[in-house]
């Protein structure tokens, strides 16, 4: 089996989503290349033995947990998949993969609209439940920090038009992953800061992403070095360094810490840290098994915090904070985490976003930062 490839030009790679609207799709948008990457229609599922060979990319996704209970996450991840067609975009160059029949995608306009909703936010009851849960445990010692999270329900009044969510999502977030993945009817889309785990070759880099301030409507650099050093961040933040440089120190040579920094986001100041290091005898999928969840998605210890989630948490995470990647015919690619996102089925959009839990947080505080990180999706509408 032999992909043909094509040179063509349209005004945005969201035509390629316009033109398999009734397909099963994805698109990823890389910022730190500038490079999308679009897939449509099925072509198989590959298991973990298949050679990669054969296929320009492999679009991967995992849910949080193991399994699903709530019938709207039912048939979505767990999957590394083909597809017929590959819409690619590299520095300016746009390339259409395809295996059999090249298909004319026309230049349709890419509309965005303002949709009509109404968001159900009266949780805080439920909030302050799931935080004396959490917080209790981690002043008893049974656990050093813990991700909770919401999900809020949005309701529009006509049809949900997701190409002009994700451009919104695009002029939004420059310093974003923007992903989208499409089946069945159910879209789950976001965009997401985090890379879970990037690999090049024989290099590997993870980012460590955790501690969270409000951005004002200017870059603030006040703000910014006050978050640098907040002991209750920076705390927050080195639970996540150390766990990630557990993970990775016994698997990789050459381990590098660099220097924790501020990541702007449209709404947002987070602390960030590159992990790197060199390895040559682990597949990327075998090393996203190993990274996920970290604590900036799961907590400390790993398994105790899982615990706590799944008894408290009233609703499913399904993709929500869970790994989502592109693999290449070499093995190489990145992996997200599918935070600021949102799941859409019919006229509802069923948002989520959470935060860490630490001993000094304050319930209402981080019921807030959950707020401002949900502006990322109710803003793209």
């Amino acid at each position: 089996m032999k992909y043909q490839k094509m040179q063509i030009k349209l005004d945005s790679p969201l035509t390629f989503l316009k033109y398999f609207k009734n397909e099963e799709n994805f698109f990823f948008y890389n910022p730190l290349k500038k490079e999308f990457i679009l897939g449509a229609k099925r072509l198989k599922a590959l298991t973990l033995e298949e050679s990669l060979k054969d296929y320009p990319y492999i679009f991967s996704s995992r849910t949080f947990f193991n399994s699903i209970r709530d019938e709207k996450w039912s048939g979505i991840g767990n999957e590394n998949i083909a597809f017929e067609y590959y819409l690619v975009e590299k520095q300016g160059k746009q390339t259409l993969y395809y295996i059999k029949d090249f298909v004319e995608i026309e230049n349709m306009k890419v509309e965005v609209c303002r949709h009509s909703f109404r968001c159900e936010m009266d949780d805080y009851n439920s909030w302050e439940q799931l935080f004396s849960a959490a917080h209790n445990a981690i002043l008893n010692k049974e656990l050093n920090k813990v991700v909770i999270s919401r999900e809020i329900k949005i309701k529009c009044d006509g049809s949900i038009n997701t190409e002009s969510i994700l451009q919104n999502l695009l002029k939004q977030n420059a310093n974003s992953f923007i992903f989208s993945y499409c089946k069945d009817g159910k879209n789950f889309l976001g965009a997401t800061p985090e890379i879970l785990i990037q690999k090049e070759k024989n290099n590997v880099l993870s980012y460590a992403i955790a501690g969270t301030v409000l951005r004002s409507d200017k870059e603030d650099e006040h703000e910014k070095k006050r978050l640098l050093i907040d002991t209750k961040n920076r705390h927050e933040h080195q639970i996540v360094i150390d766990s990630i440089v557990n993970s990775m120190k016994n698997f990789t040579d050459e381990l590098v810490v660099d220097e924790t920094k501020i990541l702007v986001l449209k709404n947002l100041y987070h602390l960030q840290t590159c992990i790197h290091g060199k390895n040559t005898n682990r597949t990327l999928l075998q090393w996203v098994k190993l990274m996920h969840p970290t604590p900036a998605l799961g907590g400390n210890p790993v398994n105790k915090a899982l615990e706590l989630i799944k008894d408290h948490e009233k609703h499913e995470r399904g993709l929500y904070a869970a790994p989502i990647g592109i693999i290449d015919e070499n093995g190489d690619g990145i992996f997200v985490v599918g935070i600021r996102s949102a799941l859409i089925e019919k006229n509802i959009v069923y948002a989520y976003s959470g935060c860490g839990i630490v001993d000094k947080s304050n319930c209402e505080s981080e019921y807030i930062e959950t707020t401002n990180k949900l502006k990322t999706i109710i803003e793209s509408l």
